[in-house]
């Protein structure tokens, strides 16, 4: 397996490939070196797949729930649901989506084998915003960035309904698709891309993802589909960043490892290492959602106490 090309080749956008400057492309090199970006591609789906039908029966559950947006992430977790044993739904809600998405998601469901069902929640979303006097005006003066993302969390959210809905009618769960990636940064929306196990969102999205998907038969156009967060903030996710996933994991990847240096970076690579820092440092407070206060007078022993007991009864 030659690890660098193939995660160029799964980072390449419409044909073009990353470029990398001579900084990021030397700390590629080291964290490749270091296992950061693993060939153990197998392993980490067995792992994976051994987890979640330990989850399954534990809790004596069979019916999984999840939306399927036809991008990569949402069809991974399916397979992985798939593969461990549990009966799998997957739901394309559009929201004024893009068709082709649409189709990605439906034609990933059959490719893997699971149930599809499809509700449009383009009428509901509309008329939520017309009863919050969120519709931008004809003239777009509210089409700025922070309406859109405004505006994007409803849809988040509203799909988080939907599906909970109908994970209570097949007395399931839901089914979170979000990776490591987007968990650093924060890119996705508290209680609306949350669901109840999460198997991938300790899998980096510039190769353990894509490399995974390939290996668990995601069909090729969904692999290589440009990551888009379906709530129309913008042309895709990477669009937002300003730079490529790849990008993002080799300064997250390497601040995770001790090996990250600005030691010859230029001014460009300088600005996405700040950028990427950023998004990290500004978006801590969605990791630890929610806070739980102690006990004014007894601290922490009450949420000990809690844990204990959860641990004694589901054994």
């Amino acid at each position: 397996m030659n690890i660098r090309k193939d995660i160029l080749q799964y980072n390449t956008r419409q044909g073009v490939a990353p470029v990398l400057s001579t900084f990021f492309s030397n700390h590629l090199n080291k964290l490749i070196e270091i296992g950061a970006f693993s060939t153990k591609i197998e392993d980490i789906r067995d792992f994976l797949v051994t987890d979640l039908a330990t989850y399954k029966n534990k809790y004596n559950l069979s019916n999984i729930v999840l939306g399927m947006s036809g991008g990569i992430d949402s069809a991974l977790t399916a397979a992985l649901f798939k593969k461990a044993g549990w009966n799998v739904t997957g739901l394309t809600l559009p929201i004024h989506q893009n068709p082709e998405e649409t189709q990605r998601g439906i034609d990933a469901c059959k490719a893997l084998g699971i149930t599809h069902k499809q509700v449009d929640l383009s009428d509901a979303y509309d008329n939520l915003l017309s009863h919050q006097h969120e519709m931008p005006p004809v003239d777009g003066t509210e089409d700025d960035k922070a309406s859109k993302i405004r505006r994007g969390n409803i849809r988040a959210r509203l799909r988080m309904i939907t599906l909970y809905n109908e994970a209570a009618r097949q007395n399931g769960i839901v089914g979170s698709t979000d990776n490591f990636s987007e968990l650093s940064a924060g890119f996705w929306t508290l209680h609306g891309d949350v669901g109840d196990v999460a198997p991938i969102q300790s899998l980096s999205k510039s190769w353990e993802v894509p490399a995974l998907a390939d290996m668990m038969g995601v069909p090729q156009e969904t692999v290589y589909a440009t990551p888009t967060d379906g709530l129309g903030v913008d042309a895709g996710d990477e669009a937002q960043f300003g730079f490529t996933y790849l990008h993002f994991d080799i300064v997250l990847l390497g601040l995770l490892n001790n090996i990250f240096s600005n030691e010859g970076a230029d001014e460009n690579d300088v600005a996405i290492i700040d950028s990427v820092k950023s998004k990290i440092k500004a978006t801590g407070y969605k990791r630890i959602n929610p806070v739980n206060l102690n006990h004014p007078l007894r601290g922490n022993g009450l949420y000990d106490s809690l844990q204990i007991l959860d641990n004694l009864l589901g054994e």
